[in-house]
Formats: structure tokens, C-alpha cells, sequence
């Protein structure tokens, strides 16, 4: 993955004087009580804490639950194929928020960031950003302020000590937008058209990874290929290939999917949920997904061959409509938020913005060099619609998440042919391993005039088969019988 990176954006203006704060359940609590239960918790979480490994496990599936929630909530269709969105990102603007919030609106904000069993939330959350800067990871966060606006000197510590979010002044727009360019490594120019003159805070951050895969891909082994964006249509890509690629594969039954790990340098993997055949589609198997459980489950690596398609995308989406979706939609009409400031504030807009690429770029191929059997080697080859995240292996929190439908949406879809009229090897296992190619090549050659002749879809319908046995290390069964073609069931509905 050459660099993946995102920007959230919260605008908060002053409520006008028609407005009114939308009536919300009396808070029948002792606020002092809170107060001071609150300042118990506060200094039990302070003084240099370290969290544990499982703290911030407990962290990252909280994380975790967020961004599908928002990922269910998200529009996916011709117009807007692909998803890619920051579930850390995420976390940290509407945790920031919260150190503002006050009664039924502070409640709502927690009860989103699934926060309520881990007392020490902000703290583990804000320790996360010194761990993250070891990984390929940047974090940057700014508050930008009206001129004149007061803004609480509590809010103001507490967004720097936690976050590590600095206040400045609203000079321009142009001015907030190179700051959005730097920050983005100038992925994401011109981000603001304007500033409305009714906004009076923003609190921005912007999250940057720039990773290498532990095991890099021949761009010389880079082809053609096809990605079934649906039962009918298809698309041309770029995809990489690999013959030896170590993996971390597992076919979960419950998900009805493959599950792939592959692995980052510094910490971090990038997760591949493929959906099998007939059996569903991405939009299904998301209220069933469970990273930290698909971690634990993983078996160990093992060789096989990788087909992995090229994708650049860019995602930019007002969060409104979602967040209103999950019940926040308070946030957008009479919040309290009169731990930022004395005068009545509501939110006034949520821009997102995103980038995802996956090229060959890695360092040096495995030193582990395994000299596998022709008939123990299978085939990953992603060439369907797939959810995808990347994962801190520490905190297994999903740093970014993202559903792709279509990778290659500005080329023509072509009508999916008659898979038996349609052959197209280059879907097909590789017979050798590039550094034994000649060695083998008769040995290659005679393989694979076993293999049948057929279409992508075939390679779409055993994403993972044995190049020349009855039986793979899944427990796969491949036999002659097997000879019909079949086109993927994975639409994603609008």
C-alpha cells in the first residue's frame, strides 16, 4: 500500500436567535454527584498510566464497532461504488466533541464511541498517538477559532492534553487548506470552498499511512485482469500477481467469506474480506464482522499465489445523513455543548475525505524462502467485491476500512460473456514459481494441461483452489467433476 490518508472536518456555529436547543430528557441526576465522579475517574486514569495490551484491544474493538456502524450507514451504488472511511479518525473527532458535551448530548457521544464500559476512554484513546507514530502512521489535529469567540480554557487543555489538538485562529481559507495540503502530503488539495461566517469553531484531523508490504509484488508480474463488479458486469484492472506470497488465510463458515491477512512492515496489516460465491455479498457479511475474533483465528502463514487488483481511489462524503442515522442527529440541531462555550452551539457540517492506493511498492521479498510443492500451492485472487481494513496489530483497532465494489470505476463495465467462450488464463494459478522457472518448466507444463479451460468467473468461484491435488490445506475439495463455470453472486444494492 503506497499511502492511504483521510481528513475529518466538524463545524460548529452559533445557534441563531430563532433557534432553539431541541428539548432533550430532563437530567434528573445530581450533577455534583457526576462531577465528582467524574474528577475520581479522571485522576485514577492520570499520572503517567500505562494501559495494558487488553485496554487497548478493548479500545480498538470499540473503534472497530463504530466504523461498521458508520459503514452500514454509508451509500454504496453506480454513482458511489467504493467506501473508504477512518474509523480512528472518527473516534477521535467525536471523542473530542465529548470533552465539550454536556448531560443527554455527552451521553449520546459515548454511547456511539462505545465507551461507556471503558472508564478511561480519552486516556486510552489519547495514548494511542505516541503508539501509532512507531507504526507508518501520522495523526495531526487542529481547532481552528473565530476571532472573538471564547471558547472554555477547559475544552481548550483537555483537546491539547488528550489529542493533542493545538487552537489557531480562522484566518482563511486558503489558509486552512494548506494546512490540509501539508498535513495530506498534498493528496488533498483544495479542500474547503468556503468558511460560512457563522462558523465559529472547526475541529479537524487528519490521518496519513504510508506502509510497505513485508512482501513486495513484481510490478514486472503486473497484468490485466478482471474484476466482477456484479453478475452482469465486469471491469478491466491492473492486477498484482504473485506466485509466492506468504498469507494468513482462513475460510470462515459463519461469514460465509475468505478472510487474508497481509502483513505491513511496523506493526500493521491490511485485511481482505471476500465474500464467497453465491453465498452473499459485502453489505451481508458486515454485521457479522469481528476483527479481534478473525485475528485470532487466523492460521499461520503459508505460501500461495496472489492476485491482488491495483486501486487508487478517493472517497469525499458529508457524514450528516449517517451520523443522524446512528442517533446522533441532535448534534446537528440543539446540542449541549456548553463545555466548549457559554453560547449555544450546534453542528453544522461533517466533511470527510479520503484516499486509498495499493501499487507493488514493499521492501525486499521474504528472507524466508520455502520451496513448496506444486500440489500444496493455492490461489487468493481477489476479483470480486471486498471489504477491506487497516489494522493496528497492537491495538487490532481498524485504522482504515473501506468497501470496494468497483476498483477501476472510470473504466467501461463489459458484459460478463459465456465463461467457456471467455478464457482467460491469466486468471489461472501460475504454474512456477519465478525463481524456478526454468527448472520446472516441464514439470509446469505438464500441470497445467490439467487445469481446465475457463473463465475469470471460475477464478472468481474458487478465490482459493488447489493448482494440482484432490484436496488443499483449507480442506477444499478440487476434483475433475468440477468443470462448470459460474459468474459471481456479489451486487452490492444501492
Amino acid at each position: 500500500m503506497k499511502l492511504c490518508l483521510l481528513l475529518l472536518l466538524f463545524c460548529l456555529c452559533r445557534l441563531g436567535l430563532t433557534d432553539e436547543p431541541s428539548p432533550g430528557a430532563p437530567d434528573v441526576s445530581d450533577p455534583v454527584d457526576e462531577e465528582e465522579e467524574a474528577e475520581d475517574t479522571d485522576r485514577s486514569c492520570r499520572g503517567g498510566r500505562v494501559f495494558s495490551p487488553e485496554e487497548h484491544q478493548a479500545l480498538g474493538g470499540a473503534i472497530e464497532r463504530l466504523g461498521l456502524q458508520l459503514l452500514e450507514n454509508l451509500p454504496i451504488g453506480p454513482q458511489q461504488p467504493n467506501v473508504i472511511l477512518s474509523p480512528l479518525s472518527l473516534a477521535f473527532a467525536l471523542a473530542q466533541l465529548s470533552l465539550g458535551a454536556r448531560n443527554e448530548t455527552e451521553k449520546l457521544l459515548l454511547k456511539s464511541l462505545n465507551a461507556n464500559s471503558l472508564p478511561c476512554y480519552h486516556h486510552i484513546l489519547g495514548s494511542l498517538v505516541p503508539h501509532l507514530s512507531n507504526t507508518s502512521l501520522d495523526v495531526a489535529a487542529r481547532m481552528y477559532l473565530r476571532r472573538g469567540f471564547e471558547v472554555r480554557q477547559s475544552f481548550v487543555e483537555d483537546s491539547l492534553a488528550r489529542y493533542q489538538s493545538r487552537p489557531v485562529p480562522i484566518v482563511s481559507v486558503e489558509e486552512v487548506n494548506q494546512w490540509v495540503e501539508n498535513v495530506t502530503n498534498g493528496h488533498i488539495p483544495n479542500f474547503l470552498e468556503s468558511i460560512p461566517h457563522d462558523v465559529v469553531l472547526m475541529l479537524m484531523n487528519a490521518v496519513y499511512f504510508k506502509g510497505e508490504w513485508q512482501t513486495q509484488f513484481d510490478p514486472l508480474e503486473t497484468s490485466k485482469g478482471l474484476f466482477y463488479v456484479d453478475t452482469q458486469n465486469s471491469v478491466s484492472v491492473d492486477m498484482m500477481k504473485s506466485a509466492k506470497y506468504p498469507l494468513r488465510l482462513l475460510v470462515d463458515p459463519e461469514l460465509e467469506a475468505q478472510v487474508a491477512s497481509f502483513p505491513f512492515k511496523a506493526n500493521t496489516s491490511f485485511l481482505i474480506v471476500l465474500p464467497l460465491p453465491g453465498k452473499g455479498n459485502v453489505s451481508s457479511v458486515l454485521p457479522k464482522l469481528n476483527i479481534s475474533d478473525l485475528y485470532r483465528r487466523l492460521p499461520q502463514e503459508k505460501t500461495m499465489q496472489v492476485n491482488l487488483p491495483k486501486v487508487k481511489l478517493q472517497y469525499r462524503h458529508e457524514l450528516q445523513e449517517a451520523l443522524t442515522s446512528m442517533g446522533l442527529g441532535s448534534l446537528f440541531s440543539g446540542p449541549d455543548l456548553s463545555g466548549i462555550s457559554d453560547q449555544p452551539l450546534k453542528v453544522t457540517g461533517v466533511r470527510h475525505a479520503s484516499t486509498v492506493e495499493l501499487s507493488e511498492e514493499g521492501v525486499e521479498a521474504s528472507a524466508t524462502t520455502v520451496v513448496t510443492s506444486m500440489r500444496s500451492i493455492s490461489l487468493f485472487s481477489v476479483n470480486s467485491p471486498f471489504f477491506f481494513a487497516l489494522v493496528d496489530d497492537a491495538s487490532l483497532a481498524p485504522l482504515f476500512m473501506g468497501i470496494v465494489t468497483n476498483p477501476a470505476p472510470n473504466n467501461d463495465a463489459m458484459l460478463n460473456d459465456d465463461p467457456h467462450n471467455n478464457s482467460t488464463m491469466s486468471d489461472q494459478p501460475v504454474m512456477d514459481s519465478f525463481s524456478e522457472r526454468d527448472i520446472n518448466s516441464k514439470h509446469s507444463n505438464r500441470s497445467r494441461s490439467k487445469i481446465q479451460s475457463c473463465s475469470a468467473p471460475t477464478g472468481h468461484n474458487k478465490h482459493l483452489q488447489s493448482v494440482n491435488g484432490p484436496e488443499d490445506s483449507n480442506g477444499l475439495k478440487t476434483t475433475q467433476e468440477n468443470k462448470t463455470c459460474s459468474k459471481p453472486n456479489d451486487s452490492v444494492p444501492a
